[in-house]
C-alpha cells in the first residue's frame, strides 16, 4: 500500500483539521468543524477516556501529508467516520480497504456480551465506492442515518426576544461551571455519570480550542442571573455556514421561546462578525425545523457486528476470524 499508517498522536489534530475544513468544498461533512473540536476539546474530561483516539484513530499518510483518517467521537461506542483530503481520495478502493480492516478491528465497540464487536460506520451518498465495498464485507443499511439542517441567514438580523427579565451573557464573564450545570439539567445526567463530576473540567477544557470564541458562547441568566440556556457556535472562514454545538435549555424553563432566542442571537453575532457566513448548523429535531432550519441532506449508516470468542473457548478453534475483516 502506498499509504504510511500510523496511530493519531496529539500533534496530528491540526492536520487533520485541515482535511476537515476541505472537505466542505465538496460535501456537508457529517464530521465537520464543530464535531472535530468538540469531540477532542470536552468528550476527554466529559467521559474519562483520555487516550481513546490514540488508541482507536488511524491516520493515513501520503508523501508525508495526511490524506485519510479513521475517526471517532472519542467513546468506545463502535461510530466510525471516514475522512479524506479529496473527493477522488475517497473512492481509492486499497485504501478504503485497509480503513474497513482498522475501523473493524480497531474502531469497533464490545457488547455487554464481552464478545461481539458493532460498528456503525457514515457514509455519504456521493461515495459510492465506499458504498459497495461496505455491503460486500458484511455491513448492511440501517433505517436511521443522519441529517443535517441548516438555518439561512437572511440580509436582515433576528428579531431577538427574551421573556421579561431574563439576558444574554457570554464567554467573557461566564465561568466554566455555568455551561456544564447548564448542560447537565439539560440533558439529565446525574451522579453517577462522570460527566457530572467532570463536566466543568470538560468546559474549561472546550474553550481551549482553536475555532473557540468568547463572543460566540452564549449563556441566557434568569431574573436571579443563573444561567439557565447555553449555545456555542464554531466557525472557520473556509466553511459556508457555522455549527452549533451544543444546545442546552434547563427542563424547568422550556417552552417559554428561550432556545429560538439564544438562536437567534447567536446568528446576529456570527453575521456581525462574519457577512460572508450563509447560515447555521443546527440539530435534526422537530424544533430546529419549526424555526426555519433546512434539510440539505441525509447521511446512511452502515452496521456490522461480529461474535468473538475466546481463544480457549471450544467455538473458536474452528474460526479464522481474518477472513471476517
Amino acid at each position: 500500500m502506498r499509504y504510511e499508517f500510523s496511530f493519531y498522536k496529539d500533534a496530528d489534530f491540526d492536520e487533520i483539521e485541515q482535511i476537515v475544513l476541505a472537505s466542505y468544498q465538496w460535501e456537508y461533512p457529517i464530521w465537520g468543524l464543530s464535531r472535530h473540536e468538540f469531540a477532542r476539546g470536552l468528550h476527554p474530561a466529559f467521559t474519562g477516556h483520555y487516550h481513546a483516539w490514540h488508541h482507536t484513530v488511524g491516520v493515513y499518510r501520503e508523501n508525508g501529508k495526511v490524506a485519510a483518517c479513521v475517526i471517532n467521537e472519542g467513546n468506545y461506542n463502535g461510530e466510525v467516520f471516514f475522512l479524506f483530503d479529496s473527493k477522488e481520495r475517497g473512492e481509492d478502493t486499497e485504501l478504503l480497504r485497509d480503513m474497513l480492516k482498522f475501523a473493524k478491528t480497531h474502531a469497533a465497540a464490545v457488547k455487554e456480551d464481552r464478545r461481539t464487536r458493532v460498528l456503525n460506520l457514515y457514509v455519504p451518498a456521493w461515495n459510492t465506492v465506499l458504498k459497495e465495498m461496505v455491503m460486500h464485507s458484511g455491513f448492511h443499511e440501517l433505517e436511521w442515518g443522519e441529517e443535517l439542517y441548516i438555518l439561512p441567514f437572511g440580509k436582515k438580523p433576528f428579531d431577538v426576544k427574551l421573556p421579561d427579565g431574563y439576558t444574554f451573557a457570554d464567554g467573557n464573564i461566564i465561568p466554566d461551571f455555568y455551561l456544564s450545570n447548564t448542560h447537565r439539567f439539560s440533558f439529565g445526567y446525574g451522579g453517577d455519570d462522570h460527566a457530572c463530576e467532570h463536566g466543568e473540567q470538560a468546559f474549561h477544557d472546550l474553550r481551549k480550542m482553536k475555532h473557540y470564541r468568547k463572543n460566540l458562547d452564549l449563556c441566557v441568566l434568569d431574573e436571579q442571573k443563573r444561567p439557565i440556556a447555553m449555545a456555542i457556535i464554531w466557525y472557520d472562514e473556509n466553511m459556508p455556514y457555522c455549527e452549533l454545538e451544543p444546545l442546552g435549555v434547563v427542563w424547568w424553563e422550556r417552552r417559554k421561546g428561550i432556545a429560538t432566542a439564544v438562536l437567534q442571537e447567536a446568528a446576529n453575532r456570527v453575521q456581525q462578525m462574519f457577512p460572508k457566513c450563509i447560515g447555521m448548523l443546527g440539530g435534526n429535531q422537530t424544533f430546529y425545523q419549526r424555526i426555519g432550519f433546512e434539510k440539505k441532506t441525509f447521511i446512511p449508516t452502515y452496521h456490522w457486528e461480529l461474535e468473538i470468542f475466546i481463544s480457549w473457548e471450544k467455538e473458536s478453534y474452528d474460526k479464522d476470524y481474518a477472513k471476517e475483516v
